[in-house]
């Protein structure tokens, strides 16, 4: 049996390891959160789009067709004109096409051109997943699973807190100080 001491001391060091566990994860998590904003903004590059506009087009190949308002809530632009000109250029490019909405013919419906988006778009895409394939194929089933099970349950994390964060009103700067 050992002395009760001992015992305290062993859960203490069990408590500390876990604990910076967990600070290591949400390290690596934010860094992977900035390496994938770095990712996207480079992709969006590659395909002639500025990174507001690749994530529009992200949202319509993930989400599917949707409103411009709509479109504008799911990534906090205005309703009017910052929407329009997003829509525009990926219209221009030929990344999404214009449509009545069926419902009210004085709205339109905003969907992606799924060709234009696997020719352009999935190709760049090519060599990450390869390189993500070939990690994910080192993992059991069980833990493929589990790595789904947690990346799907932080993506509602992120969804629920994104919403949260764009219903509050913008903080306001700082005044100025004059210096003397």
């Amino acid at each position: 049996m050992q002395p009760q001491g001992d015992e305290e001391d062993r859960s203490s060091g069990t408590e500390d390891r876990s604990f910076g566990t967990l600070m290591s994860l949400a390290t690596a998590l934010r860094v992977q959160a900035a390496r994938t904003v770095l990712f996207q903004s480079a992709v969006a590059q590659s395909v002639g789009l500025n990174a507001t506009d690749f994530n529009c087009l992200s949202l319509l190949d993930l989400e599917g067709p949707m409103t411009p308002g709509r479109l504008a809530e799911r990534v906090g632009l205005s309703r009017g004109g910052a929407i329009t000109a997003v829509i525009d250029h990926l219209q221009k490019a030929g990344f999404v096409h214009r449509r009545p909405d069926p419902a009210d013919r004085r709205r339109v419906i905003v969907e992606a051109v799924p060709e234009a988006f696997a020719e352009r778009v999935e190709t760049v895409f090519a060599e990450y997943r390869a390189a993500l394939g070939k990690l994910l194929s080192e993992l059991t089933p069980q833990q493929q699973q589990l790595l789904l099970d947690v990346t799907t349950k932080g993506n509602e994390i992120f969804h629920t807190e994104t919403l949260r964060l764009l219903s509050r009103e913008p903080a306001k700067a700082p005044k100025a100080t004059p210096v003397s």
